[in-house]
């Protein structure tokens, strides 16, 4: 069995993941600001953010 790949996605598909990855990528540059201006309970809110849309993204690209 192959793996589906990204060519496998309809646009509107490879459009909602790619929307996901620019949100996560977003979280994790809050959360490294957070990290530098010592932010901890901050921090820890925008790497669970960024952990569970990451782990939406996954399974739905696992379907």
């Amino acid at each position: 069995m192959t793996q589906p790949t990204a060519s496998d996605m309809t646009p509107s598909e490879r459009r909602a993941a790619l929307r996901q990855l620019i949100i996560a990528f977003g979280l994790i540059n809050k959360t490294i600001e957070l990290s530098a201006s010592g932010a901890p309970r901050q921090i820890a809110e925008h790497a669970e953010a960024a952990r569970d849309l990451i782990g939406e993204l996954v399974a739905d690209l696992a379907r």
